[in-house]
């Protein structure tokens, strides 16, 4: 809708910016139900008690309910960081050369199928244990592991 849509009523984006904007629409509203739901996931009884303490709703919400509620969802952010790496794909359609594009016109061009389909997967691999490894350390750091056991 953003690349061949807005034109048509008068707001032409580049490829880049439409596919960067359409992602950041999309992942927004996976993001925000996930900090929901970690926040709601807090027992009341925390509010309850850091307003006991005469902490005002914004303070206690940053000093007591978001870092329990942090705690919580890095997981599940890092999963959708990671998936947004392999939902990029989608922007080849608006004309936008990412990797998958990039392996579909190299694949053309040189008819080494394999070759290159393991190399962008490698590549895709690259991108996303790097994440992955942080996620496990903030995890470790916030002890989500020792929790979890």
């Amino acid at each position: 809708m953003i690349f061949f849509l807005l034109p048509e009523v008068g707001i032409a984006l580049p490829a880049v910016a439409a596919a960067i904007l359409g992602l950041a629409i999309n992942y927004s509203a996976y993001e925000a139900e996930i900090y929901r739901a970690g926040i709601q996931s807090i027992p009341r009884g925390q509010t309850e008690a850091a307003l006991a303490l005469g902490m005002s709703k914004a303070l206690a919400l940053r000093r007591v309910i978001l870092p329990q509620a942090t705690r919580i969802v890095i997981p599940p952010v890092t999963n959708d960081f990671i998936a947004l790496f392999k939902d990029t794909s989608v922007c080849s359609v608006i004309t936008v050369m990412e990797l998958t594009k990039q392996y579909s016109v190299q694949r053309n061009d040189t008819g080494a199928t394999i070759e290159l389909a393991a190399l962008t997967a490698i590549l895709y691999l690259v991108m996303s244990v790097p994440l992955s490894h942080v996620a496990s350390r903030l995890e470790n750091r916030l002890g989500l592991k020792k929790r979890a056991q």
